[in-house]
């Protein structure tokens, strides 16, 4: 017999009896079209209880202009993630990923690199984050310029085309005001 969450393409059990013997808080990320969703949860009998979630809109309030769903932009939303779930008192967490399959040097690679810079100890090889530039988003700032001087005038970078050379040092000053705690 299937359960009708696994048919559903939901839950796979598989992980979530793994995660759930470990008597850890999960740590899980989703990914939609435009953002990065970020959660700490607490298994309950009677349901998952969020203990603290970060977003990637709020990366706009502290001058985020380039995409929200981006390698910087997920280990921005981990380092925020990260923070507010040491100030609530959690030292220790599982990723789950879901029905999702875990695949090294990617955003939720990323993402985890976020986490444990934030002081939260996360179950992960160090070998599976992605390297530094990938998460500065210089391979971005690389890649756009290769685009600008081949003439491109598509909608890709549009929005942000002015800037786009700025993306390493806004994402320094971002990740610094958010490891002196500026945004809770």
């Amino acid at each position: 017999m299937t359960f009708k969450r696994r048919l559903q393409f939901k839950t796979d059990y598989k992980k979530r009896k793994k995660a759930l013997v470990s008597r850890l808080p999960l740590v899980y990320m989703f990914k939609s079209n435009k953002n990065i969703w970020a959660h700490v949860i607490r298994p309950t009998k009677k349901g998952d209880i969020t203990v603290v979630q970060a977003n990637s809109k709020e990366l706009e309030k502290l001058g985020w202009k380039f995409s929200r769903k981006n390698y910087p932009a997920a280990y921005l939303v981990g380092l925020l993630l990260g923070k507010r779930a040491v100030a609530s008192g959690i030292k220790e967490a599982i990723y789950y990923s879901g029905v999702r399959n875990f695949i090294a040097k990617s955003k939720a690679t990323a993402f985890l690199k976020g986490v444990t810079d934030a002081g939260l100890k996360v179950r992960v090889d160090e070998e599976i984050f992605p390297d530094e530039n990938v998460i500065k988003g210089e391979q971005i700032v690389d890649y756009a310029k290769k685009l600008l001087e081949s003439g491109y005038s598509g909608p890709q970078f549009v929005r942000v085309m002015k800037e786009i050379e700025n993306l390493s040092k806004v994402f320094e000053s971002i990740k610094k005001k958010i490891m002196e705690g500026e945004i809770k």
